[in-house]
């Protein structure tokens, strides 16, 4: 079948506002167990009434939450870096005591930014920059905007689409695959642009690449939101509190990139690729799109509230990566404490302010998880998503999150330990030299059971965690990962049959398992 031909593109009108976020009905949200779309404005209107967001893909969700909070902390004027900590935090009482947005405020705050929320205006397109189409000789193919499609010499992930002309996007769909550049898009190669005197075709990384972060979830959309707020006086830098469609003037790409200030500049002011959306000729659909280098110079750091954070061996901080192989509650302990394991990972900012919020939302309060399985460049691995029960104000107990930290140490040691000892146990069954030490252990692969083994016992030592976390028994923790270990040794074992040789070195290995039931000192 032959591939649809592209629509034909056609720059809009002065004045067209043919796809407005505010009120086109793009974003996707449930509300009890009833699914739906709303816009911008209906959404902070009816925020109190909503259940959550469910957008696709997560990492285009870490992002709409990123903007989500932006737009709440203007509205509630939570976003005042002249507050000190004490007077935020009766603020933020105050709001949610509440119970919803002031629609007043919402309709003001849009209004003091008209068309800014348009996809494809021709001046001001939602953090976009119309002055690609001139800057740049070429465009990047919407198949580029798509991060898991086939593009130029990137690898295929889960879509086959060739840079055939498959190109149109729906627009609601071509948001969300926006701003999952914005935030995530690699490091490298890019489109050529040239900017006055300044080009390149390379680009830095996204802010939030590799990365896995974490939101608070309350029991609707704008208690969420709410509780997402960062407080505000941490990020006063002097820098620039802007959003991009917040600014009065494009940015001059030929300075220094703005140091990032406040809720807006820490949250959506650091983004290190332009892009810019083609829209068809109906303006239903993108059908190309450029992407690009934003900044030339150098960027200035700054803490993602919704991050993990971690030490070097020398002592740097830097973002906890996205594993798609480390579920969810391996990282709980680090979302309760403030030094944990030995790369002292200090829990996200947000998650250290709702601790303020004991009596009003803690006690409901989740924490949903968006990671994205990625290296520096072009490779993406995996995304991941999840979400914990409603357990924050545990932090509140005494001795708990330690505990906690404690049997969470001891599941990955005894998973370790479990891997080692398989591996031993297929190199001596597979050693041709029958254990006289002429085949250097090198030289046989460690075969497939440490991959089946961690498969086995990660997916029963979860339950077992969130077990004894709900029921705050923690004694016996060790021994009973220790017994699932022996557990899932012998049943990725049982496979060998009778001969004695391999019986043999299977108890012999079996045995070494016990010794991580006991951390080493340090």
């Amino acid at each position: 079948m032959p591939p649809e031909a592209c629509p034909s593109a056609s720059p809009l009108s002065s004045g067209d506002t043919a796809y407005s976020l505010l009120t086109r009905r793009w974003i996707p949200v449930r509300e009890g167990e009833a699914r739906t779309q709303v816009g911008l404005l209906e959404l902070f209107e009816h925020a109190h009434e909503l259940t959550d967001i469910e957008v696709w893909p997560p990492p285009a969700a870490a992002g709409l939450w990123r903007v989500l909070t932006v737009i709440a902390a203007r509205v509630t004027e939570l976003d005042d870096m002249s507050c000190d900590s004490d007077e935020w935090k009766e603020r933020q009482a105050t709001v949610l005591a509440k119970g919803h947005f002031d629609p007043e405020a919402v309709k003001d705050y849009f209004a003091r930014h008209p068309n800014r929320f348009d996809l494809f205006n021709p001046h001001r397109p939602w953090l976009q920059d119309p002055r690609l189409r001139e800057e740049c000789k070429t465009s990047s193919g919407v198949n580029k905007l798509v991060m898991f499609r086939a593009a130029g010499n990137n690898q295929v992930w889960f879509d086959h689409s060739t840079t055939v002309k498959l190109c149109r996007i729906p627009a609601d769909e071509a948001v969300f695959h926006l701003l999952t550049q914005l935030y995530y898009g690699p490091s490298g190669q890019c489109t050529p642009r040239t900017a006055g005197t300044v080009s390149g075709g390379n680009s830095k990384a996204g802010p939030l690449r590799r990365t896995a972060s974490f939101h608070p979830v309350g029991s609707n959309v704008f208690e969420s939101l709410v509780a997402s707020v960062p407080p505000v006086h941490h990020y006063d830098t002097g820098g620039v509190d802007l959003a991009p469609w917040e600014a009065d003037e494009l940015p001059d790409v030929a300075k220094v990139a703005p140091r990032p200030s406040g809720v807006a500049g820490v949250l959506t002011g650091r983004f290190q690729h332009a892009v810019l959306l083609e829209r068809s000729d109906d303006g239903e659909s993108v059908v190309d799109a450029w992407i690009t280098w934003a900044w030339r110079d150098k960027e200035f750091p700054a803490k993602d509230p919704y991050l993990i954070y971690q030490q070097s061996k020398e002592g740097n901080e830097y973002p906890r990566q996205a594993d798609a192989s480390r579920a969810l509650w391996r990282d709980f302990d680090a979302l309760l404490l403030e030094d944990t394991g030995d790369n002292h990972a200090r829990r996200p900012m947000v998650l250290a302010a709702v601790e303020d919020l004991r009596g009003i939302l803690l006690p409901i309060l989740r924490v949903r998880a968006f990671g994205f399985d990625q290296d520096g460049q072009t490779r993406d691995k995996e995304w991941t998503t999840g979400i914990t029960p409603a357990l924050l104000a545990l932090v509140e107990e005494d001795g708990v999150p330690y505990a906690i930290s404690m049997m969470r140490e001891a599941a990955e040691r005894l998973e370790r330990q479990l891997r080692y000892v398989l591996r031993e146990a297929w190199v001596a069954i597979n050693d041709p030299s029958n254990g006289y030490g002429k085949t250097q252990r090198k030289d046989i692969s460690e075969g497939p059971w440490p991959v089946s083994g961690s498969f086995r016992y990660w997916s029963r030592a979860e339950r077992i965690f969130w077990k004894r976390v709900q029921s705050r028994s923690f004694d016996g923790a060790v021994d009973e990962f220790l017994r699932l270990a022996l557990d899932v040794y012998d049943e990725v074992t049982d496979s060998t049959g009778a001969l004695p040789r391999a019986k043999r070195a299977i108890e012999l290995k079996r045995g070494l398992i016990f010794k991580a039931r006991t951390p080493k000192k340090r």
